[in-house]
């Protein structure tokens, strides 16, 4: 699949998921994106739609490691943001090669 239907896809998904649980946009403060490493296309499109949003809404983007999530669990990334581990709006992709 191409990246246009992907990015397409991924922006229906994203909306329907906030529509299905009543979030608001506005409420949103901050956005925690995975910069990878991980496939082109994917890290891509989620980052060009947080950096989207970011701008769109004032939300603040915190990246993360695909290294920072230890057996599927973002737990750790949570921590991470808490303790202020996270660099707020600098987002650096790391691509698979």
């Amino acid at each position: 699949m191409n990246s246009k239907k992907n990015f397409d896809k991924f922006n229906i998904l994203l909306f329907s998921f906030l529509n299905k649980n009543n979030v608001n946009i506005k409420d949103i403060n901050n956005i925690l994106v995975n910069q990878g490493p991980g496939k082109y296309s994917g890290i891509r499109i989620s980052i060009a739609i947080a950096k989207a949003l970011r701008l769109t809404n004032e939300i603040d983007l915190y990246g993360f490691s695909s290294d920072d999530v230890l057996d599927n669990d973002y737990d750790n990334v949570i921590d991470l943001f808490k303790k202020g581990q996270l660099i707020k709006n600098l987002i650096q992709p790391q691509y698979l090669s």
